[in-house]
């Protein structure tokens, strides 16, 4: 299989749907908590973050695209560890810890907008349903998917930072305490 080559246009879409898959909540609230509550030691707590948080996945994405495949690049270990080891990601990613994540993030979302009343763990129940309704049918449709990711999804989460960063440029903090606990 020859190597193809992106227009800039496709390499843009496709950088800003890996943002978009793997920017997160997370993402836009911890860095400033941490930093709020690391006070001080804030620009040892940006560099940790941003090694952690950015760096060690996107060398995973160049390890794995360098070597062809994850399955690939296990493989260099062992047959039998590329095996187990894909496995255990798949399972990881998926069913064990990301899956059901990301419908209980989603359902704190709107959990304080439930009527008075309304049980928490039969709405939580309702909405796991409906929201993994919307993911099949968003699975199904891998090109749709991609194209909501790379052109709404990545710039309105560019749109969020730049917002963010744009609200602490103006109303700075007054000045940067110790570092708190549980910092």
């Amino acid at each position: 299989m020859g190597k193809t080559t992106l227009s800039n246009r496709q390499a843009l879409v496709v950088g800003l749907t890996l943002f978009s898959m793997f920017f997160g909540a997370g993402n836009l609230i911890l860095p400033p908590l941490l930093g709020l509550q690391a006070g001080t030691d804030s620009p040892a707590a940006m560099v940790g973050f941003l090694v952690t948080g950015i760096g060690l996945p996107v060398l995973g994405i160049v390890a794995v695209a360098l070597a062809g495949t994850l399955r690939e690049l296990a493989a260099r270990v062992h047959p039998a560890f590329a095996r187990v080891f894909v496995a255990l990601v798949y399972l990881a990613i998926g069913p064990c810890l990301a899956i059901p994540r990301t419908s209980s993030t989603s359902f704190e979302m709107v959990a304080p907008l439930l009527p008075a009343g309304v049980s928490a763990e039969t709405a939580r129940l309702v909405f796991s349903v409906l929201f993994f309704a919307a993911a099949y049918a968003l699975a199904m449709h891998a090109g749709a998917l991609t194209r909501l990711l790379g052109r709404i999804t990545g710039p309105a989460l560019i749109a969020l930072i730049a917002a963010v960063v744009i609200a602490a440029v103006l109303d700075p903090a007054p000045s940067l305490g110790a570092a708190q606990a549980p910092y």
